[in-house]
C-alpha cells in the first residue's frame, strides 16, 4: 500500500510541476535567462483561478483566464528587460516582488466576509453562494463518471485521484504537443535562436527584443497553468506557495536532461516533463520514510549535487570503458 500511494502522490503533485519545469524550460534553456520572477507567477496562476472559482466561474474558463494572467505577467518581465534595459535577473525580481502585493489584492475577492481588500490565503471550498466550488478536476471527475465512482484498494477509494491524474496527464500532453509545434516553426525558431546567440540572431534581422518579451510571455502562462493545476488539487492557494519553484523547476530540468538526455527537441521536452516527476518521486520517498521537515532542504541541495554530477560521471565510466578496451 505504501509504494501505491507514493506513486499515486508522485503523479498527482508531481504532473502540476511538470508544466512549472516547461515554462522554466523555456527560459533557463531556450532563452538563457534566469527569471526569478516565476515564483510570483506560479502563485498568480494559482490566485486567480482559486478566486475566480470562489466567484463560480467554470473552472476551465478560470484556468484559460489564470493563464493569460500569467501571460501578461512574463510580457512585463520582458519589457522591463528589452525596452527599459533592466538586467534579466533584477527585471524577474521586480516582477515577482510587485506580483507578491498584486496576489493578496486579488486573494481579497476570494474571502465571503472580506473588508481589508486584501489576502494571503483562498480555500476553495463553499463559494459565496454556499455552494461547493467546482473545480476543473470536479468537472472532469463527473464527466467520465469517477465522480460517485468507487475505486476501492486496500479499504481506500482512490476515484477522485485518478480523475484529478488522468486529466493532469491530458494537459500535459496537449501542452507538450502545441510547445513541439510551435518551436518547429519560424517564430519558435527565433525564439530559439535568439536564446542560442543573441548576436547572430539579429545579424539574421530577427527582432529579438520581441522574440525574448513573447518567450518570457509564453513561460510565464505555463508557469501559471502549473500554479491553477496545483491550486485545484490542493483546493487552497497562498501567497507563499510559489517559494522555492525555482529551485524545484531547474532541479527538473537538470534530472530530465542528466537521465534521459536531449538528443532531439522533442525528447528534450519530454525529459524535463519526467525529471519533475521523478524530482517529485525523490520528495515523497523523503516524506514516507518520516524525515523530519529540517532535514528536506538538505535532501534538496544533496540531489542537486548528484544531479549536477551524473555528466560528470558518466563521462569518466565512458573513458574507463575505452581504457579497457585499448587494453
Amino acid at each position: 500500500m505504501d509504494i501505491l500511494y507514493i506513486i499515486i502522490d508522485t503523479l498527482k503533485f508531481g504532473l502540476p510541476y511538470a508544466m512549472l519545469a516547461l515554462g522554466v524550460f523555456i527560459t533557463y534553456r531556450q532563452l538563457d535567462i534566469a527569471d526569478l520572477g516565476c515564483e510570483g507567477t506560479f502563485t498568480l496562476g494559482g490566485a486567480v483561478s482559486a478566486v475566480l472559482i470562489f466567484q463560480g466561474l467554470n473552472p476551465f474558463l478560470a484556468t484559460f483566464i489564470a493563464v493569460i494572467c500569467g501571460f501578461i505577467a512574463g510580457l512585463f518581465t520582458g519589457i522591463l528587460h528589452t525596452q527599459l534595459k533592466i538586467p534579466a535577473l533584477l527585471s524577474g525580481i521586480i516582477t515577482l516582488t510587485a506580483l507578491f502585493s498584486v496576489n493578496m489584492v486579488i486573494m481579497g475577492f476570494g474571502t465571503a466576509n472580506n473588508t481589508s481588500g486584501y489576502s494571503s490565503m483562498v480555500v476553495i471550498n463553499k463559494n459565496i453562494d454556499n455552494l461547493r466550488a467546482q473545480t476543473m478536476y470536479d468537472s472532469f471527475s463527473s464527466l467520465i463518471g469517477l465522480k460517485d465512482a468507487s475505486i476501492v484498494i486496500g479499504g481506500i477509494n482512490f476515484a477522485n485521484n485518478f480523475a484529478i491524474i488522468i486529466l493532469s496527464i491530458i494537459l500535459i500532453l496537449v501542452v507538450l504537443v502545441l510547445m513541439y509545434l510551435f518551436f518547429g516553426t519560424e517564430v519558435g525558431m527565433s525564439v530559439r535562436a535568439t536564446g542560442m546567440n543573441i548576436k547572430m540572431a539579429r545579424a539574421q534581422g530577427i527582432n529579438t527584443s520581441l522574440m525574448i518579451i513573447l518567450g518570457l510571455g509564453i513561460s510565464n502562462a505555463l508557469i501559471a497553468f502549473g500554479g491553477s493545476m496545483y491550486t485545484q488539487i490542493n483546493r487552497s492557494a497562498s501567497n507563499t506557495m510559489g517559494v522555492g519553484v525555482i529551485v524545484i523547476a531547474l532541479s527538473s530540468v537538470i534530472i530530465g536532461e542528466s537521465i534521459f538526455g536531449k538528443k532531439t527537441f522533442k525528447n528534450w521536452i519530454i525529459s524535463v516533463s519526467l525529471g519533475a516527476i521523478i524530482y517529485y518521486l525523490i520528495i515523497t520517498i523523503a516524506l514516507a520514510l518520516k524525515m523530519p521537515n529540517h532535514f528536506l532542504k538538505l535532501l534538496y541541495a544533496s540531489l542537486i549535487i548528484i544531479v549536477l554530477s551524473i555528466p560528470l560521471i558518466k563521462e569518466q565510466v565512458m573513458k574507463l570503458h575505452k581504457k579497457k578496451e585499448v587494453a
